[in-house]
């Protein structure tokens, strides 16, 4: 009964407004107007942060390899400037005499060498006769034989030795000092079978020395290089009397010297009193002054200068009768 009062309750309702709904119900809460624009950005996607992910990460390497490099590069060039500085400076070992013993057997043991190269073919002399200066020397010593000798400055710049007609025609034997690297091995192929070899310099001190060698014809190894000081030789240099003693000698015949305008300083530093040098020739391209001031030195020595050949200046002991 009561669902029939119902639906004709409906029906009256229906025919009073026909073509009418009702109207929906409402929100309690207001409405929010929708807006449209950039400042309603939706959150990435994960495909955005994929996308992003290996431009963020080449970026962060890419600055850690350049930061590196950067630090690598300026490393490499304090390094290299600190190079040049040790390269440029010499060292001197004050505290080291010249007739220190483990000195001498250092230079024996380790500098000294045949004056022979076994494997390449020796070099023939051109040499005819001795020099004049040497031929001197021996009128001087009276043609004597199997002496004793010291030369400093052999084969230097395509010029001779003032001892190998000595060594090969007379048995002498001796110690030739070479301090350019080229000249050095030059020197051993002239087949000096009865000397020996050094590859040093002469020291100016009466103890021995580590220096830079420059060369003046220096053979640029790499022409991209600009700097004529980047290939340089690192040499020792030792007293002569330190390698009169590393010979086993105190007594020698004939001294050459020659040692680029330091032939002064090297004689001082010899103990005249220790050792007996029967004739000194000495090649100077010094000024008159200065080879006044070593014929003055040697007077004071004993030594009478005797003769000159072409900035060769022969000097011999005042007790030795010509």
């Amino acid at each position: 009964m009561y669902k029939l009062i119902m639906k004709f309750k409906n029906y009256f309702t229906k025919s009073k407004c026909p073509g009418q709904t009702p109207p929906p119900p409402q929100s309690s809460s207001p409405e929010v107007p929708a807006t449209k624009g950039p400042s309603m950005t939706a959150p990435p996607t994960p495909n955005i942060i994929r996308k992003i992910l290996p431009l963020a990460a080449f970026s962060v390497a890419f600055a850690i390899v350049m930061t590196v490099l950067i630090l690598y590069m300026d490393n490499t060039a304090m390094r290299h400037y600190q190079f040049r500085v040790n390269m440029s400076q010499d060292y001197e070992l004050l505290s080291v005499s010249q007739d220190n013993p483990q000195l001498i057997t250092y230079i024996r043991e380790v500098h000294m060498q045949p004056a022979i190269e076994p494997h390449h073919k020796p070099l023939e002399s051109q040499a005819t006769g001795p020099p004049e200066d040497t031929a001197y020397v021996l009128k001087l010593l009276n043609n004597k034989r199997d002496g004793v000798f010291v030369e400093s400055g052999a084969y230097s710049d395509g010029k001779t030795s003032k001892t190998e007609w000595l060594e090969k025609k007379l048995g002498w034997r001796g110690l030739l000092i070479q301090s350019d690297t080229r000249h050095y091995f030059s020197l051993r192929r002239h087949n000096r079978v009865r000397s020996q070899a050094i590859h040093a310099c002469l020291s100016s001190m009466p103890y021995p020395k580590e220096v830079t060698f420059h060369q003046e014809n220096e053979v640029k190894i790499n022409s991209v290089v600009d700097d004529p000081d980047w290939f340089t030789t690192r040499i020792k240099c030792f007293p002569l009397f330190s390698l009169l003693l590393a010979m086993n000698v105190t007594t020698i015949d004939y001294l050459s010297l020659e040692s680029a305008g330091t032939e002064l300083q090297v004689l001082e530093t010899i103990p005249f009193e220790r050792v007996k040098i029967e004739v000194i020739g000495v090649h100077l391209l010094a000024s008159e002054a200065e080879r006044d001031t070593i014929k003055k030195f040697l007077a004071m020595k004993q030594y009478a200068f005797m003769q000159g050949f072409n900035h060769t200046y022969i000097f011999m002991m005042n007790r030795v009768k010509i």
